[in-house]
């Protein structure tokens, strides 16, 4: 019992030492916010959409510099995907990176390219 109590306690430390740092890497580097706004092709479910984009969390999850992703849908269809990054070189890195996979090539075929808008910002403001 004592030993599960203190890989229990070591792993609650390492977790918060991860934390942490990611909190310090923002804060010392100013994160990134990648805004992505898009409408799928019309041949594609809304469903289908949802379980492709999720997917694509595998694929960016791995770059360097990924903190986190949130991706939306409004009423009429449209979608916004906010991905947070360190810092700019690293989601320019990523971006490059993500064209080549397979996998996230073939969620982007299901984006109308010609509503897609796409930008990299600089935080200068985080109020909670």
């Amino acid at each position: 019992m004592k030993t599960r109590l203190l890989i229990l306690i070591f792993l609650i430390t390492i977790g918060c030492t991860i934390n942490k740092q990611k909190q310090n890497q923002i804060k010392s580097k100013g994160a990134i916010i990648e805004l992505v706004l898009f409408k799928t092709n019309a041949d594609i479910k809304s469903e289908d959409a949802k379980n492709a984009m999720i997917k694509l969390n595998k694929v960016l999850s791995k770059q360097k510099g990924f903190i986190s992703r949130k991706t939306s849908i409004s009423k009429d269809g449209q979608y916004l995907d906010l991905v947070y990054w360190t810092d700019l070189v690293s989601a320019q890195n990523a971006n490059k990176k993500v064209m080549e996979d397979t996998l996230a090539l073939e969620i982007f075929n299901l984006i109308d390219q010609k509503q897609m808008t796409f930008n990299h910002f600089e935080t200068f403001n985080n109020y909670k």
